[in-house]
């Protein structure tokens, strides 16, 4: 590894803007950030609300099955 005492170290700075917030006068937007939060939001509790209820449908499809593979080893036993 050589060294060489001619060569310069470059800094780089960070602009201070890529830190810090500033609206845009004058855009396009037509809805606010808050609205789009709050959809957002419940778009994400509807989602959770429907895997709960389709995993609950489908626990009471696996549930009636067990009972009914149970009813039948019982019938295969020769059970009361």
């Amino acid at each position: 590894m050589s060294s060489d005492p001619t060569a310069t170290t470059t800094t780089t700075s960070v602009d201070p803007r890529a830190t810090q917030f500033r609206a845009v006068e004058g855009g396009t937007e037509t809805r606010s950030g808050t609205v789009l939060l709050v959809e957002a939001y419940a778009a994400i509790w509807l989602i959770l609300f429907g895997m709960l209820l389709l995993g609950h449908f489908k626990q009471r499809r696996i549930d009636a099955r067990i009972d009914e593979l149970e009813k039948a080893l019982e019938r295969a036993r020769g059970g009361s």
